[in-house]
């Protein structure tokens, strides 16, 4: 072709002419997109943009290249991402390909139709993880390079710093010939990045540095019981489970389509609205019958395979980790909500199993790996529950009480760097277009999502959010919503309880209470630990049961160790 023709443009041709369903073009095709992508003169936008439609065209034409197309599209965009050092130039690179949000979910399911569920699971952490780990200061790997090596870590730092910079003024030259000219030396930089990323691979206990982690790696999260991964996608819409040891076990839901999730979320939403309309004795028929679907038709050939296949004994533990729209359905509240014939209820997920949230596998090993027993300090903010959580807070764990005046942004943030346990029962707001602009309420000016992700918080054991919705159904929500609660677990707090939406204060008292009542049980003799968290929230909403009404007990959520 003519000198314009690049692996780039062949292949995007070759993405047009694909209408003629000829296999010999199709591998054709393939093969330029594996080109362009891997092309090393290009740099990483344009090469991401070739996996992507890589990805498309062999979904739409079944290719067996399926699986490595979304591989190369992660990998790329990890590149891409790691050569930006601030965590602002890494969303805003993030931003540019926000069409591919449902990647994740896409990949997860191709694998689990080509029946790899290990690949599975590392595909959907890569690509959740992606999403998550730009929104926190995590201690990245280069830190531990510096350690090790400090010459090659120098050298990788300088060599993203400079590709970093070429980027973004690159795209403010307006003459051609200095544009060809930086375009040149940005290609040199990624060819010498991609060199040098090389180089720190062959070091032996870096060898897979910035690349995700394998499945034997994740399963540590399911130390302490099955995780189980609700994949969402335009594809398929299943679960795998991941268990303490062995295989991930697939369970399809075929009841279930990407479609009927985003109209279960609106009658949600809707319930929900209802809900806090109606008189507190008034039975709550509407939730009832969407609490019933989500029992048939998701959670109950979950249970099914815990039981009978793990031989998962009652009570124990087990953590939700849902993808896309699975994040809007309140999963753990599923309920058959039937009698059996002799008077006695069918029990609900929540008599059967106590149930935790996770945001990534990852979020949740991080937590395990950074606890410590010890005797915590407590901080309470804000006034109305005050006087009734220090009334339950052990004598033995000394408290700071942030309130009227001094519920300030800065004042808060003072609060959370010193203290291991958080009560915030200030209102929150989720913001669904800028999630980590969603905030705290102070008196002052907003505490954001971004002001505590930005912090190092060391000593954070368990945060209570009790006010802080997170509004459910505002203007057209992502699929995956950080919220407030998760963004929490996500920057360091092991375990958080959180609420899916708004609480009526006067209501939420009996759960805060019941709550703390049962985390410092007088046998505790005083020792503060978050894991037990879990169970306190789940005895907490059995006890309140004749008190409080539905919606306001499924409100609140655990997520974390």
């Amino acid at each position: 072709g003519s000198q314009g023709s690049s692996p780039e443009t062949k292949a995007l041709g070759d993405l047009h002419s694909l209408i003629l369903h000829d296999p010999a073009d199709l591998s054709l095709a393939v093969d330029n997109f594996r080109l362009a992508s891997r092309h090393p003169t290009e740099g990483f936008p344009r090469r991401i943009i070739q996996a992507y439609h890589w990805t498309i065209a062999v979904e739409q034409h079944g290719h067996g290249s399926a699986l490595e197309a979304y591989s190369t599209f992660f990998e790329l965009l990890d590149s891409h991402l790691a050569t930006r050092s601030s965590v602002t130039s890494r969303r805003e690179a993030a931003a540019a390909f926000h069409y591919a949000r449902s990647l994740p979910a896409d990949a997860a399911s191709c694998a689990i139709r080509c029946d790899n569920l290990r690949h599975a699971v590392e595909l959907v952490e890569r690509g959740r993880g992606q999403q998550w780990s730009l929104a926190s200061r995590l201690k990245t790997p280069v830190e531990d390079l510096e350690s090790a090596n400090p010459k090659l870590a120098h050298n990788y730092l300088e060599l993203s710093k400079l590709i970093s910079n070429a980027a973004q003024s690159s795209a403010t030259i307006p003459d051609r010939a200095a544009a060809d000219q930086a375009a040149t030396k940005y290609r040199k930089l990624t060819e010498q990045w991609e060199a040098a990323v090389t180089e720190i691979r062959n070091l032996q206990a870096f060898s897979r540095f910035l690349l995700p982690p394998l499945y034997a790696d994740l399963q540590a999260a399911a130390r302490h019981g099955p995780v189980i991964i609700l994949i969402a996608s335009q594809y398929s819409c299943s679960a795998i489970i991941v268990p303490t040891a062995g295989d991930p076990h697939h369970v399809p839901l075929p009841s279930i389509a990407l479609a009927d999730l985003k109209t279960l979320k609106d009658r949600f939403t809707r319930a929900i609205r209802h809900a806090s309309r109606m008189n507190p004795t008034e039975s709550r028929t509407d939730l009832i019958v969407l609490l019933r679907i989500v029992w048939d038709e998701i959670m109950l050939p979950i249970i099914n395979v815990l039981e009978n296949v793990l031989k998962l004994k009652r009570r124990s533990r087990i953590w939700l980790c849902p993808t896309a729209a699975f994040t809007s359905i309140p999963l753990h509240a599923a309920n058959p909500f039937q009698t059996k014939a002799y008077r006695s209820k069918e029990p609900c997920l929540e008599d059967i199993y106590i149930c935790s949230y996770t945001p990534t596998l990852s979020a949740l090993i991080r937590s395990r790996r950074m606890m410590k027993k010890r005797k915590g300090k407590a901080l309470s903010a804000v006034d109305s529950e005050l006087e009734l959580v220090h009334k339950l807070v052990p004598a033995t764990a000394n408290h700071t009480t942030i309130s009227g005046d001094a519920a300030t942004r800065a004042g808060a943030l003072e609060g959370l760097e010193e203290n291991t346990w958080v009560h915030l029962a200030c209102h929150g707001k989720q913001d669904p277009t800028q999630p980590y602009n969603s905030h705290f309420v102070m008196r002052d000016e907003h505490l954001t999502l971004l002001d505590i992700m930005d912090r190092d918080i060391p000593h954070a054991e368990f945060a209570f959010l009790s006010a802080c919705h997170t509004a459910v159904g505002d203007e057209e929500t992502p699929d995956e919503v950080i919220h407030l609660a998760a963004g929490l677990q996500f920057s360091g707090f092991k375990s958080v309880v959180g609420t899916l939406w708004e609480v009526d204060d006067a209501v939420a008292k009996h759960v805060v209470e019941a709550f703390y009542t049962y985390l410092f049980h007088p046998k505790e003799a005083g020792v503060m630990d978050p894991t037990k968290a879990a169970w306190a929230l789940n005895c907490a909403t059995h006890a309140v049961k004749t008190k409080v009404p539905l919606e306001q007990r499924m409100v609140f959520i655990h997520i974390g160790v």
